[in-house]
């Protein structure tokens, strides 16, 4: 009797821990009549309707990445409506672009003309859009040529001052277009010989050492130019034209074209500062008489300015 007490006990402890830690919740017992025992056949899930939810579940899918491609793809191009007003704002644009008044551009404006037109005419390259981005595209080269040689010319001008005074031929230039270039010159030369000439500025005649190199120098260079000149004291020269050519006792010798214009004006143009090679002197001269020199003569304006400031 003790013992079966005690079993009953130990039967009753271990269903209570089965039902304390949810074991039998799903179990067999707890299961209602099912099953093929109790006439209850096993849910057939009909084929159609498994493959409805299939390609429910696939077309749902394929709508979300769809979603999400369009979203993309609003994000990079243009709907129609956007495309016609981007059109039209680019024909107006060209048929406008201001030739006339390019001069007046600051620098930043006409970065972001020639920027747009590039764009414009190289997303629409048809002829005229083309020529127009030519056109303008020219214009900045020929503004950029136009500041080169005004820089060498201000470096001759002011050597004292500003850096790269030296100007001339590289020896690819030399070796490419030499028989050219000398040809060129010799007209050239030929051209001015009768209004030009050289003024050389030394330090002191009385130096016979330094007199001699300059006379040597200058023999040479109407040896080749048939251009005259004449050697000049420092102490020689008036105040007023020491001023006008802008001469220091310690940057000489100092070189000069002077070029007498049909208005029998005397002009005066460093062509170079310092002890020179005949050959940098002679390319300096061609170089000086037809970017300042000619250039002043068709803007007299310039050379207006200029006498004003030296009286």
């Amino acid at each position: 009797m003790k013992k079966k007490v005690i079993l009953s006990s130990v039967i009753i402890t271990l269903i209570s821990n089965l039902y304390a830690n949810n074991q039998l919740n799903n179990n067999f017992f707890n299961q209602g009549k099912e099953g093929y025992f109790f006439y209850k056949d096993e849910k057939i899930v009909d084929e159609k309707d498994k493959e409805k939810k299939i390609i429910k579940t696939e077309t749902s899918s394929i709508k979300s990445e769809y979603s999400k491609t369009k979203e993309m793809m609003d994000m990079v191009f243009e709907n129609d409506e956007e495309r016609e007003n981007r059109l039209k704002k680019e024909n107006e644009f060209m048929d406008n672009i201001p030739f006339h008044k390019l001069d007046e551009l600051s620098t930043d404006e006409y970065k972001r003309l020639l920027d747009v037109t590039r764009n414009i005419s190289t997303g629409r390259p048809n002829k005229e859009f083309v020529k127009k981005y030519a056109a303008v595209q020219k214009f900045w080269v020929d503004k950029s040529e136009n500041f080169a040689k005004s820089w060498s010319v201000a470096n001759l001008e002011n050597p004292d001052e500003l850096l790269y005074t030296d100007i001339g031929w590289t020896s690819r230039d030399r070796v490419n277009l030499k028989n050219k270039k000398d040809n060129e010159d010799k007209e050239f030369y030929s051209k001015i010989k009768n209004s030009a000439g050289y003024i050389v500025i030394i330090e002191d005649k009385a130096n016979k050492a330094i007199f001699q190199d300059t006379k040597l120098l200058y023999d040479k260079i109407k040896e080749d130019t048939g251009l005259d000149y004449l050697i000049y004291d420092y102490y020689e020269v008036n105040e007023n034209l020491k001023k006008q050519l802008g001469l220091k006792v310690n940057n000489l010798p100092d070189n000069f074209l002077l070029y007498v214009n049909n208005k029998k004006e005397k002009v005066y143009k460093r062509v170079a500062q310092g002890f020179s090679a005949a050959s940098k002197i002679i390319s300096n001269t061609k170089f000086v008489f037809e970017n300042a020199i000619l250039e002043e003569q068709k803007n007299p304006e310039h050379r207006l300015e200029k006498a004003k400031h030296w009286k």
